[in-house]
């Protein structure tokens, strides 16, 4: 069987076997994802009710339970995040553009999906240090931009192996620059551009659990509002990703401004030029011109 199988690798192209294989991949995906979310919502609706409920009357609700009820939150949070990421698979494509925007503090946002991170990880010893001037304010799509700084800063407390992580957030006159920093194990080079694709990971997975969809899915959102991300790194020294991000949406370039301006229906109403118009126009035109001669033409 191993012959045969050397054999046939020199016969069948590896590029098509990995392309079915992460479609293979994607299609359980979105399947699990399906299945687990229906329970997990269920679960989630019910906590909520006994949060409430023990809100209601803490006299007669131990201090135990509302601790169960802390861990609960934070595990199913985890598990609906997951299903989220399980979804992005086929959701995500790079070259997708943001569509909900709106103007969105980047500085509050990451400070918000720090306190998020760090309840969804509370066994992380890192600090995080979040450093702004002020507001850097841009029209994002809230969703896609909190997606993908989570899991920058879900990357760095991975990674970082406890060590502090600093982040930083700053404004030009056109662009965002978010900075996550971390000093743990570092990406080697070879693998820096690898570990932004779907399913790829640069560590051993009997290490390290995930899906190989977090980079991925932080990429394809900056993508998405005309941004990049890359990352600095050299093995044992930590990595730096860093982001930038259009300030507003890009107008549209001069071609298609000025396609888009011809399309339009003059505003006074004139005629459009004769270059602008159809073939059939054309010979109309000709000929009332040709009729329009012949009747000024002296008999």
């Amino acid at each position: 069987m191993t012959a045969f199988c050397d054999e046939l690798d020199d016969r069948v192209p590896a590029v098509p076997i990995r392309e079915d294989i992460a479609r293979l991949r994607e299609d359980f995906l979105v399947l699990a994802a399906h299945e687990i979310r229906t329970p997990v919502t269920s679960l989630l609706l019910q906590l909520q009710l006994t949060k409430r409920m023990s809100e209601r009357e803490p006299e007669n609700t131990p201090a135990w339970a509302a601790a169960m009820l802390a861990v609960f939150d934070r595990q199913l949070g985890r598990l609906a995040r997951l299903c989220d990421d399980m979804f992005q698979v086929r959701r995500v494509e790079p070259a997708q553009r943001a569509s909900a925007r709106s103007p969105v503090d980047l500085v509050a946002l990451v400070r918000e999906v720090v306190a998020a991170a760090v309840a969804h990880r509370p066994a992380a010893r890192a600090a995080i240090a979040v450093a702004a001037e002020g507001a850097v304010v841009g029209r994002w799509d809230r969703s896609q931009i909190e997606r993908m700084a989570f899991h920058l800063i879900k990357n760095a407390l991975t990674f970082g192996e406890g060590k502090p992580i600093a982040i930083e957030v700053r404004a030009t006159r056109a662009r965002a620059r978010l900075i996550v920093r971390d000093h743990g194990m570092g990406i080697a080079r070879e693998d820096q551009e690898r570990i932004f694709a779907r399913f790829e990971r640069a560590v051993p997975a009997e290490r390290f659990g995930g899906l190989g969809l977090g980079l991925y899915i932080a990429r394809a959102a900056a993508r998405a509002h005309g941004g990049a991300i890359r990352v600095e790194s050299e093995l044992g020294r930590g990595a730096v990703f860093i982001v930038d991000l259009p300030l507003a949406p890009r107008p549209l370039g001069r071609e298609r401004a000025a396609r888009a301006g011809r399309m339009r229906p003059s505003r006074r109403g004139l005629a459009r030029r004769p270059s602008e118009l159809p073939l059939s126009a054309h010979l109309k035109l000709a000929h009332v011109k040709h009729a329009h001669h012949r009747a000024q033409r002296p008999h």
